[in-house]
């Protein structure tokens, strides 16, 4: 009887201790949002939306080819407000006589469960919103850059700042999750690497087409990222 006695006290210690574990798991998430994305034309055929990309790269338009519901489109811009996007629409009929569709692309949250340790909570949350500020501090620059707030010079310093950002977070999160083998980490792990490389052409200056202008760089190079970020939240 003493033994029988002595063995669920043991299965009680051990089950008390497994529920104090899952207890100290955290809930970390990055938050969800939209996208007002401005497609100056769109294909069913990838290679027709890339042709016509070039073109668009010329004037100062992204020319990002985005597949949404069965089409690839080419992209300009993208805007967090839908009223901005509605904005530009309407300047491009005007000024440009180019019609444009409004497409909404959302991104929801990623939710990582786990315990960690607060400076690897601390790193984690700031992994998770890094590429949507990345992306609000490339598009205020470009914003700048088109309203004759910045010059190209001026355009490249904003932009090697927030690659510096950016590049100091991911670092963070690749010393401290190096050797994490949980899937979710390391699908983030390899979103951010992913992004860090992409605002690296971006620090270059590196063109997609000749003659395209540094305003479509930008646009296009953040595009690029919010792509790479899309894929891995719906992953």
């Amino acid at each position: 009887m003493a033994v029988l006695t002595f063995f669920i006290l043991v299965a009680l210690l051990l089950s008390n201790l497994i529920v104090q574990k899952t207890g100290n798991n955290e809930n970390i998430s990055s938050p969800s949002f939209d996208i007002y994305m401005l497609s100056l034309s769109k294909s069913q055929l990838e290679k027709e939306s890339l042709a016509r990309a070039g073109d668009f790269q010329q004037i100062g338009a992204g020319g990002y080819v985005w597949k949404y519901e069965g089409y690839y489109h080419v992209i300009t811009s993208a805007y967090i407000e839908k009223n901005d996007a509605i904005l530009v629409q309407n300047s491009i009929k005007l000024n440009q006589n180019l019609e444009s569709e409004i497409i909404k692309v959302s991104f929801p949250s990623v939710y990582i469960v786990s315990s960690f340790s607060s400076e690897e909570k601390k790193v984690l949350s700031r992994s998770l919103v890094a590429i949507k500020e990345y992306y609000l501090s490339i598009f205020d620059i470009a914003i700048s850059l088109d309203t004759g707030v910045y010059n190209e010079i001026s355009a490249r310093l904003a932009v090697n700042n927030a690659h510096n950002t950016l590049n100091n977070i991911v670092d963070d999160y690749n010393t401290l999750f190096s050797s994490n083998h949980d899937n979710q980490l390391s699908l983030l792990k390899d979103m951010l690497n992913k992004a860090s490389q992409i605002s690296t052409l971006l620090c270059g200056g590196e063109k997609i087409n000749q003659g395209q202008t540094y305003s479509s760089i930008l646009k296009y190079r953040y595009l690029e990222i919010l792509d790479v970020y899309y894929q891995f939240v719906n992953q």
